[in-house]
């Protein structure tokens, strides 16, 4: 599903106040030549240390009006989400809710005989670091064999999960140690759930509300037309093809189920301030999370850990 859309989300905002200095100058300018080469709507980037954040950036909130991006526009985070639903996973570890190494059958117990034997055995660790051999569900084509979902959102999932967890499982590809699953995450989210007594959403709202992060679930501009727009390539007809906005009543309409995975939006100020707890915590300092804690989900797993690539690996 996100492969087949660019949704230029996450990393978007405005220049700070104050002086411009000439390496913010030289970092405005590579970000405007890339995003000229590639004609994207809008491109920036914070940068995070341990004590201060900066943004730079710029561009328009589609690219079919003029209407420039501001520092406080939600943006799509995409996969982003998954590093939240580590994080919620982080804190329930730490409170003794659920063990990284819990099964998935003895957490959500009802699941136990609606699993394939290959999957009698995986455990929370393995759903987040995609370990788990779960179907990818990474386009909308795999979405649309699922029987009918109803219910509440907790009560979906484990719906999503009884019907994944019957399909054969995959895979990594020669080279790699994991095999990338969106579903996963919906599983991994499941557990926390039942661990919890809480929704994921309820979990997310308990926690950014702790840590005084604003965000959306789903797109921001279903929620005000106003906020950016995700874009997907279209082609012209031609053998070209061109960045086409998606309008708050296009047909691409994401699956709330699917939230743990893909679904968040933020404000770039609140999604830098996260991420710099992440990187205060793996320079030893205890803050939402212990900063073993954070070594865990960063560093955990090789290659891929709990929603963290593992930088410097291929594979």
């Amino acid at each position: 599903m996100r492969s087949r859309f660019l949704l230029f989300s996450a990393l978007l905002g405005a220049l700070l106040a104050g002086p411009a200095t000439a390496q913010s100058l030289a970092t405005r300018q590579a970000l405007d030549t890339l995003r000229a080469a590639y004609h994207l709507p809008a491109l920036a980037a914070a940068i995070i240390q341990p004590a201060a954040i900066g943004y730079l950036g710029g561009g328009v909130r589609h690219n079919d009006q003029p209407e420039e991006i501001a520092l406080n526009d939600y943006f799509h985070l995409g996969s982003e989400s998954k590093g939240v639903t580590s994080l919620l996973a982080g804190k329930l570890v730490e409170g003794g809710k659920i063990k990284w190494k819990s099964k998935l059958v003895d957490v959500v117990p009802e699941l136990k005989d609606k699993v394939r034997p290959e999957y009698a055995d995986i455990t929370l660790d393995r759903l987040l670091s995609h370990r788990a051999g779960i179907q990818p569900y990474i386009t909308g084509v795999e979405h649309k064999v699922l029987p009918k979902l109803t219910g509440t959102v907790s009560e979906r999932r484990l719906q999503f999960a009884a019907f994944v967890l019957q399909q054969p499982p995959v895979s990594p590809a020669k080279g790699r140690t994991y095999a990338y699953s969106n579903a996963g995450y919906v599983l991994a989210a499941l557990m926390l759930e039942r661990a919890s007594g809480s929704s994921w959403e309820q979990q997310v709202a308990t926690a950014f509300g702790e840590l005084k992060l604003r965000y959306l679930i789903g797109f921001p501009n279903r929620h005000d037309e106003h906020q950016p727009w995700g874009h997907r390539m279209q082609a012209t007809g031609g053998g070209d093809s061109v960045l086409a906005p998606l309008g708050p009543a296009s047909r691409y309409q994401g699956y709330d189920y699917m939230a743990p995975a893909m679904e968040l939006s933020m404000p770039l100020p609140d999604f830098a301030r996260l991420v710099q707890l992440h990187l205060q915590g793996l320079l030893g300092q205890d803050n939402y999370l212990k900063s073993s804690t954070y070594q865990t989900i960063h560093f955990g797993k090789p290659s891929y850990a709990y929603g963290w690539v593992v930088a410097g690996s291929a594979s």
